[in-house]
């Protein structure tokens, strides 16, 4: 997925929850990192706190009701436990990211890491490339 046809202007909102901090910054450094590597000038890029994944959509809608993002990325980590509350979760954030992105036709890039131990979330903390990536591609297609 080249990017190189991004262009500096377009505003890029990372939506990110408060769970796994440690984690969620280097989610959140491999994403913009890549925005920036592909030309996207760090005051574009707005970081936006959520309390949970599951709020994730939410703050999401709200920024491209807004009209202040051309794209979004959304980033949290939902390790499985002994119930399905986790399954709930991940299927809910996804869905409700899926349901922005249709609705106001913005790339919404999703890397909700949907794991069974936390160990395997330390593992792909360079999704947020992934999640940047995509996005840069869909809005390079678009123009």
């Amino acid at each position: 997925m080249g990017s190189t046809n991004a262009s500096p202007k377009w505003r890029i909102g990372i939506v990110y929850s408060s769970f796994y901090r440690e984690l969620i910054e280097a989610m959140k450094k491999s994403a913009v990192e890549e925005l920036q590597k592909s030309g996207i000038v760090q005051s574009n890029i707005t970081m936006n706190e959520a309390p949970g994944s599951f709020e994730i959509p939410l703050i999401g809608r709200n920024l491209a009701e807004k009209k202040s993002v051309d794209a979004l990325i959304a980033l949290g980590i939902i390790v499985q436990g002994d119930t399905h509350h986790a399954e709930i979760l991940a299927r809910e954030s996804a869905r409700g990211c899926m349901d922005v992105q249709l609705m106001y036709g913005i790339p919404f890039g999703y890397e909700i890491l949907y794991v069974d131990r936390i160990e395997d979330a330390e593992k792909r903390t360079d999704k947020g490339a992934e999640a940047a990536r995509a996005v840069l591609a869909v809005l390079c297609g678009k123009n």
